[in-house]
């Protein structure tokens, strides 16, 4: 049987040079990624490369390299491989139909096709908690089509379009403040003429109650998702949804609070030569860059909501690699949560603030016993700037020959491996550099970064199965930047925190934060497969009487005593401890005309706030420009169990069916 099902493979393997659609990419979601990562913990393939997705040439490739290596397969192993290339291939024996359609011609020279694929998804999922305002619920019904197929052998496309009917109940945890507001004052003009410059807010004649001067505060509703597991939920639809009780322009809303309908699109127009050492891919897809394993990136994670890009990879040398990608970003519909929060501006729309580009640039190098990656990126107000959309710009050094204007960032990773025994890692995203070359970085507030470490090992005498344990910590306002005003081709204020469609575009977790999270995956057989995940984060209260400034994205640290401000994780404030533990599992039923597949998770969380004591919580401004009158790593906290900040304990459920045609 062995050889048997390692024969059917090899075959079809041979056979993957002419599977079509081969320049297609594999969604980062796919099954398939944490195989190959696991092949690659016993040395079996080499890295593919750090700029997710991958195209079913890149996977077939890496999977022609593991038979390759000698290692000697389980009859496990070897039917869960033969398992994805099975799925990824042409199904050439479906009829044509109102499900599935394929069309092609005859010439391996010029290969030309169409396919269509209908797809229907359901999810649902459910809290239960000790607190009955907590309980809560989310539904999707997602019907799909898929239309893709190839222009020439070097050329393929690929569009994915949906709809959703979907509810989400949120819980409704009051406002928070986001700093002060930075155009205007209390008698300029919206514009702001007159005071536009943040240092006359705080001149340094405040006292303790702020008589000398009042500006505007801006805040956010804080709303809670409790129907997932803390922040595994990953929103489908793209954009806006339509309540149904008001399908008109003025039923655009952000989030589904009542029953909507939405849906989204996704497509990419992909080309490779040289052996997919050149490849140039134009589209709006699902990515993940410079991640040390699956959706831990820092700087471009899988969580990330999905944007038009053209990005372009190359492999220079076999231990050497370099990819670029600029795209346009997106906004998000703030009006559920933030319809007070343009003061001056209640007439116009988030797209009037949100209007964003984005470029990264990183290299790689990679040998057999280290890898290690470095690079740049730059959010920066949609205008012609040549620089951004060059390949080669050091962005940092061109942000200071046209202005200081835009959000700039640094990455890196290393990671060591060693086949057979695992890898370990270190990662770091440099949000604000100035400040860390001159102040203590755990302490000083302008010092902004995040960082992770972590290692993945692989396990014996399973199938295709791995433990890893990463801890990441997200410093105070990481992620976050100030709002600029008369940038050029622009004569207001744009908002540029490192965010599209409402989402970060770096990790997942808000700024202010840890997490400590342990996971191990494995594959029961080519049907099957599971993971067991524990999940402790921490992360400063954005609401209530102890918010600890700069814990979520849409904080702006003010320009007044920046230098001077100080963080002491844990004891300036009230924080969110959870601990959350989840069992959970993919059964695929591998049907030829119509695959057919069941996810289920459970998992208990925990999750409570600790705070100071209210003599050690006097600020003599409210916000981000005063700190804890007495606060310093020597301040003690306490759970407190109120109803600002309770104590709960639930039980989430989800559950997931999805079936295709192909």
């Amino acid at each position: 049987m062995k050889k048997l099902s390692l024969l059917i493979c090899i075959c079809f393997l041979s056979f993957s040079n002419v599977f079509a659609q081969k320049n297609v990419s594999v969604s980062i979601y796919d099954g398939v990624y944490e195989l190959i990562e696991q092949a690659q913990l016993k040395g079996l393939c080499s890295t593919i490369s750090g700029a997710k997705p991958y195209t079913k040439a890149q996977i077939f490739k890496a999977i022609n390299e593991i038979y390759d290596s000698g290692y000697e397969l389980s009859e496990k192993e070897a039917k869960i491989l033969a398992f994805y290339v099975d799925k990824m291939r042409p199904n050439d024996e479906m009829k044509n139909n109102v499900f599935h359609a394929r069309v092609k011609n005859d010439n391996p020279d010029l290969p030309l096709s169409f396919n269509y694929n209908f797809g229907f998804e359901m999810v649902g999922s459910l809290g239960i908690y000790n607190k009955s305002s907590y309980k809560s619920y989310l539904f999707e019904l997602i019907p799909s089509f898929t239309f893709e197929g190839d222009l020439t052998k070097y050329l393929s496309y690929n569009v994915f379009a949906f709809m959703d009917a979907t509810k989400a109940d949120h819980v409704d945890l009051g406002s928070y403040f986001i700093g002060y507001n930075w155009y205007g004052d209390n008698t300029a003009s919206a514009t702001g003429a007159g005071n536009d410059n943040l240092e006359e807010f705080f001149d340094g004649k405040l006292d303790a109650n702020g008589n000398q001067y009042n500006p505007k505060k801006r805040t956010i509703q804080k709303q809670l998702l409790t129907s997932y597991l803390p922040y595994r939920y990953n929103k489908k639809w793209d954009g806006q949804v339509y309540f149904i009780s008001n399908l008109s322009a003025s039923g655009l809303e952000g989030w589904p609070s009542e029953l909507s309908v939405g849906g989204g699109i996704q497509g990419e127009i992909n080309f490779s030569v040289l052996d997919e050492k050149l490849l140039v891919k134009f589209g709006r897809v699902d990515r993940e860059w410079a991640g040390m394993d699956n959706g831990s990136s820092l700087v471009l994670n899988a969580q990330a909501e999905p944007f038009f890009g053209l990005e372009a990879s190359a492999v220079l040398f076999p231990w050497l690699r370099y990819s670029f990608m600029v795209g346009s970003l997106e906004y998000a519909n703030q009006d559920y949560f933030a319809k007070d929060s343009w003061p001056g501006y209640t007439q116009l729309d988030d797209a009037y603030f949100f209007q964003n580009a984005f470029s990264i640039n990183m290299i790689e190098l990679d040998f057999k016993h280290l890898h290690f990656d470095f690079g740049s990126t730059v959010v920066w107000p949609k205008r012609f700037e040549l620089g951004y959309m060059f390949p080669l710009t050091n962005y940092v050094v061109y942000q200071n020959s046209v202005g200081d204007y835009d959000n700039l960032a640094l990455f890196g990773d290393i990671r060591l491996q060693k086949a057979g025994l695992g890898q370990i890692w270190a990662s770091v995203y440099l949000d604000e550099v100035t400040a860390m070359l001159k102040a203590n970085i755990f302490q000083a507030t302008r010092a902004m970064y995040a960082y992770q470490a972590g290692f993945k090992v692989p396990l014996p005498k399973l199938s295709w199965a791995s433990f890893s344990l990463r801890y990441t910590k997200v410093e105070p306002y990481c992620y976050t930047h100030q709002a600029i005003n008369y940038t050029p081709w622009y004569n207001h204020y744009i908002y540029e925190n490192y965010t599209n469609a409402g989402s970060c575009l770096g990790y997942y977790m808000p700024p202010n934060s840890d997490e400590l999270l342990g996971e191990f995956k494995f594959n029961i057989d080519p049907t099957l497969s599971a993971h067991i995940c524990y999940q402790f984060s921490r992360h400063g209260a954005d609401f209530g009487s102890q918010q600890v400034p700069g814990s979520n994205l849409y904080y702006e640290l003010s320009r007044y005593n920046r230098d001077e401000l100080e963080k002491f994780f844990l004891h300036d404030g009230a924080y969110n401890w959870i601990h959350a533990l989840s069992v959970g599992g993919e059964l695929r039923i591998p049907d030829r005309h119509c695959p057919i597949v069941i996810t289920g998770d459970i998992g208990m969380v925990l999750s409570y706030y600790t705070v100071i004591d209210d003599d050690d919580y006097d600020r003599s401004v409210y916000g981000n420009n005063g700190n804890c009158k007495n606060a310093g790593w020597g301040t003690s906290y306490h759970i407190a169990n109120t109803d600002e900040y309770p104590t709960t304990i639930g039980v989430v459920v989800s559950v997931g069916c999805k079936f295709f045609f192909k």
